[in-house]
């Protein structure tokens, strides 16, 4: 069986995981949460609402305060002002144990000593599950994570990527109604990583439990999330889409953190219905902002053109195979461009003209979007 049966799977079903999860799944809600710790605020007066079976993925650098957006909706650290809600009840008092919360660390916490088995069962045993129910549920769910044949095993004669399946085996078996995932895919290599996304997001859909995911791969929160949260420094920069928050960027730390390579931003001066920058003007429908701004430009949304352009010089490639990255000198400024045919060289002048482009005030904040 393949993790893709999950929930059309007779294993799956002899759970009753799919019904149970639809009835105890649980919406979150952090309201106005700060949360200190060694006297360090580490967020910072945090609004966000989490649906019903949805699966939302915070990103942002190390240190920006996904872990403890996690570790604060788990009941492991407390706000000093705010409250935690799950389906609109207040929890912000209420025990880790009491939350029915599972969730997956970014380190392997797997009992080495223990056999697979024993792991996913040990939750289940705390509870004082019946031993028959046990056995059931532990069979069900690694027959449906494809991870059945180690039962027998120790965490120390599987493989990365196998130790965490075994322990999200080990968080689902609890049938938790608030699923929380720790930059699970940290330890793995890309091949691996690639595999694994797949596996998580189609256990979580065939489930339907509610997930927080927190990662700092971009590619990963792109894929796998209904909606992206963009943290900085314990401030949610944005909440959206995965393509709202990369077509429509909030502000210049979403601009520059979402996509590969990062958002081109370049100085220029808004003045009537034209944006000056280094090299050139960019025409635009008459703004009621005028003076300084950012303008901003992904690298594959700029283009060749034959005339009146804006004067570019290649300094030199940066090949991926089926495409390349090109650094740019745009008058006093450096950019990129993604070309995926007839690759230039370093030294070849051209013109060129963004498709798309973007606008930010000197505070930083997007205030128009031009596609």
């Amino acid at each position: 069986m393949s993790v893709g049966d999950v929930g059309r799977s007779d294993a799956i079903g002899s759970a009753g995981s799919e019904r149970h999860y639809a009835e105890v799944m649980a919406s979150i809600l952090l309201d106005g949460v700060t949360v200190e710790r060694v006297g360090v605020v580490v967020l910072r007066a945090m609004t966000l609402a989490i649906e019903n079976g949805e699966f939302f993925v915070l990103i942002g650098p190390s240190g920006s305060g996904k872990t403890s957006v996690l570790r604060t909706v788990a009941g492991l650290d407390t706000p000093v002002s705010g409250d935690v809600l799950f389906d609109g009840d207040i929890v912000t008092g209420v025990e880790p144990a009491g939350r029915d919360v599972a969730m997956v660390f970014q380190d392997n916490t797997l009992l080495p000593f223990r056999s697979v088995r024993e792991n996913i069962s040990f939750p289940l045993e705390i509870q004082h599950v019946e031993r028959s129910e046990i056995e059931q549920r532990v069979l069900a769910q690694t027959r449906a994570m494809a991870i059945d044949r180690f039962l027998d095993r120790t965490p120390g004669h599987l493989a990365a990527g196998h130790q965490q399946l075994v322990q999200t085996a080990r968080a689902l078996v609890r049938r938790p109604s608030v699923f929380l995932l720790d930059e699970p895919l940290s330890r793995m290599d890309s091949a691996n990583r690639r595999t694994m996304r797949a596996e998580i997001s189609l256990l979580q859909r065939g489930y339907g439990v509610t997930t927080l995911y927190a990662t700092n791969d971009q590619e990963e929160a792109m894929v796998l999330a209904d909606r992206i949260g963009v943290v900085d420094e314990g401030l949610l920069r944005q909440v959206g889409t995965p393509d709202e928050i990369y077509r429509r960027p909030a502000d210049v730390f979403v601009a520059g953190f979402i996509g590969s390579p990062s958002m081109c931003l370049l100085p220029g001066h808004l003045s009537g219905s034209e944006v000056l920058i280094t090299a050139g003007s960019l025409p635009v429908p008459p703004q009621t902002h005028k003076g300084p701004v950012t303008v901003g430009v992904r690298a594959h949304d700029w283009e060749v053109v034959h005339t009146a352009g804006l004067p570019g010089v290649v300094t030199s490639i940066e090949n991926h195979g089926d495409h390349v990255f090109a650094d740019v000198s745009l008058g006093d400024d450096p950019i990129v461009m993604r070309f995926d045919d007839e690759y230039p060289t370093a030294g070849d002048p051209f013109e060129i003209w963004p498709r798309r482009f973007h606008l930010f005030d000197p505070s930083g904040r997007a205030f128009a979007h031009f596609n």
